[in-house]
């Protein structure tokens, strides 16, 4: 740009043998004040895209659980999670990544696709449990499938945080009971974050349901996204 200007003034100067040299002084600083204010336009634009904060992402990993049945879109809980965060001031961008009747196995099978290094999820929250118990799935090949995601997520540095589920101890007694503790063993083997009993907070409310009883109505969402938030607060989790 300072080489067009100062070829200017030459130009000038040609056309114009008989200017004084007052006036090419005149044209020289106005040429280079000019200069001077483009090059600190340019600086402040640097200083004010360095300044902005880049959004950093949260892996929301659940069943049709999290899907919003007949629901918004902005109802769903890492929607309002994501809400949460940014009227806190906390720059993060929640990525539902449900799929209806996930299991472990088939989150294991997947999970390299949410693992882009040109989006590569901070933190990875991580609810995988009732179509494995549904399907009475070896606690062995659970425990395997669970640990396996987790060394994947690590290794990118990313922090993971489980949802430990509590199952019914009266429906199929050694298997529920053996379930349940798995959660907390892996979490302790691994060391990641484990919120104790994800859905202890909406379990077995019926008015917190849909009709059919099963999926989650807008106030289940809520409480679920408030309870998450509090988790990744208190436990220094998410970052300014």
């Amino acid at each position: 740009m300072l080489y067009f200007k100062l070829r200017l003034t030459l130009i000038l100067f040609d056309i114009n043998k008989k200017t004084t040299m007052k006036k090419l002084l005149l044209i020289f600083l106005i040429v280079m004040s000019i200069s001077a204010c483009s090059v600190l336009k340019d600086d402040e634009e640097t200083k004010t895209n360095l300044a902005a904060p880049s959004e950093k992402i949260i892996l929301a990993i659940w069943d049709s659980i999290t899907a919003w049945y007949n629901l918004k879109l902005e109802d769903s809980y890492p929607k309002q999670l994501e809400k949460k965060l940014a009227e806190n001031n906390y720059n993060y961008k929640v990525i539902n990544a449900w799929v209806s009747w996930d299991t472990s196995e088939n989150l294991l099978e997947r999970i390299d696709l949410y693992l882009s290094e040109d989006d590569l999820p901070e933190i990875a929250l991580i609810v995988i449990w009732w179509n494995d118990w549904l399907r009475w799935m070896s606690l062995d090949e659970l425990e395997w499938n669970i640990k396996e995601i987790v060394t994947k997520l690590k290794k990118k540095n990313i922090k993971v945080v489980i949802g430990w589920m509590k199952i019914p101890a009266n429906l199929w007694f050694n298997y529920s009971r053996n379930f349940s503790k798995l959660f907390k063993k892996i979490a302790k083997d691994e060391w990641v974050f484990l919120i104790d009993f994800f859905l202890e907070w909406v379990a077995s409310i019926r008015e917190l349901n849909l009709s059919d009883r099963i999926h989650p109505n807008e106030k289940w969402y809520k409480i679920i996204s408030d309870n998450v938030y509090e988790y990744l607060i208190d436990n220094d989790i998410i970052n300014d």
